[in-house]
């Protein structure tokens, strides 16, 4: 069957989608570095122009309608609830954050930057003891902890997750006040926030959703509060044959262009007063080695098919980002004093 799939997939969702499913339902685990190696090398420029080529333009939008469609919980729980001890064997021991780190030089571990990270966008929030935080998506925990350190404020701090695992995690290990809900979806009260801020969550607002859902915020934070957000956004407008891969591992999300973004954060009335651009590609290889360290522990909470998907999810986005077509952005929106 699996040697049947592969072209049949390759004509209908693109070669790379095929292949990259040709890889995650092999009987056996892959070869970390050979999979490395091979998802990562440059192509020759025929075959690289057929990958970014097909399916054709007018047929992508066709092939996403179903997974645009799907409740977000669905996507976000095939990616999530695998298992947080899985989790435990890749992320960075500290705060466990699922997101782009900063390494400011090669010598940085995976914990010391995901510790840059954290102070970047505490920085950016100017968190204070008192105030009333939201973070939407909040994954472990992570940023809550950060803001806790500095603050000294629990009580305020509130983080809303699809994932029941997260939910668990943080009610077991952190007792923060994490909410099972949709943050897209979700109602929420006029100016009853501080700030709000997201890390590594807006990539799974849909592009219909970006405009409305930032109206929606920018009318949940307080006079001179602030939306901190931290995301990747893809860089060319049209939708790329890339787009169709990115379901095998986040069913239902699609990134948006990054000047769609601005005009939905412009258009709901958020001034911009921070962006910056950092790399992602070095968290990503770091969590790629993790994994491949601990892959007999790995097999023992998982199932072959899922380590087999994670091996390919690194080096896959990797390329994503190498290649240009996205970017990791951050920004520090601030709705304006009445």
């Amino acid at each position: 069957m699996r040697p049947l799939l592969l072209p049949l997939e390759s004509l209908v969702y693109g070669p790379s989608y095929g292949w990259l499913q040709y890889l995650i339902r092999s009987p056996q685990p892959l070869d970390a570095e050979a999979t490395w190696q091979d998802i990562t090398r440059s192509l020759p420029p025929v075959v690289d122009w057929v990958r970014n080529n097909w399916p054709l333009r007018p047929l992508r939008p066709l092939l996403l309608t179903a997974k645009m469609k799907q409740d977000h919980v669905l996507g976000i729980a095939e990616h999530y609830d695998v298992s947080n001890d899985f989790y435990e064997l890749f992320l960075d021991k500290k705060y466990m954050f699922y997101t782009c780190a900063d390494f400011h030089n090669e010598n940085d571990t995976l914990d010391q930057a995901q510790q840059n990270k954290a102070d970047f966008i505490l920085n950016l929030l100017d968190a204070k003891p008192g105030q009333k935080i939201l973070e939407l998506g909040c994954g472990w925990g992570p940023m809550l902890k950060r803001i806790y350190e500095h603050t000294g404020d629990k009580e305020n701090l509130y983080g809303l997750t699809l994932s029941k695992e997260q939910v668990a995690y943080n009610q077991q290990h952190n007792g923060f006040n994490v909410e099972f809900d949709d943050f897209i979806t979700r109602d929420y009260e006029d100016e009853s926030f501080d700030s709000i801020y997201s890390i590594g969550a807006w990539e799974h607002v849909r592009p219909k959703e970006i405009a409305p859902l930032s109206k929606k915020l920018f009318r949940a934070i307080k006079p001179g509060g602030r939306l901190v957000q931290h995301y990747f956004c893809r860089v060319p407008d049209p939708l790329f044959a890339s787009a169709v891969c990115s379901q095998i591992y986040f069913p239902g999300s699609i990134g948006s262009p990054y000047r769609a973004h601005i005009k939905a954060y412009e258009g709901a009335g958020f001034r911009i007063t921070h962006r910056s651009i950092h790399d992602y590609r070095p968290t990503l290889r770091a969590w790629f080695d993790n994994l491949a360290a601990n892959r007999d522990r790995a097999l023992e909470l998982v199932d072959v098919q899922t380590y087999n998907r994670f091996l390919t999810f690194f080096p896959a986005s990797w390329s994503f980002f190498d290649q240009g077509y996205g970017m990791l952005v951050r920004w520090v929106l601030q709705k304006p004093m009445e």
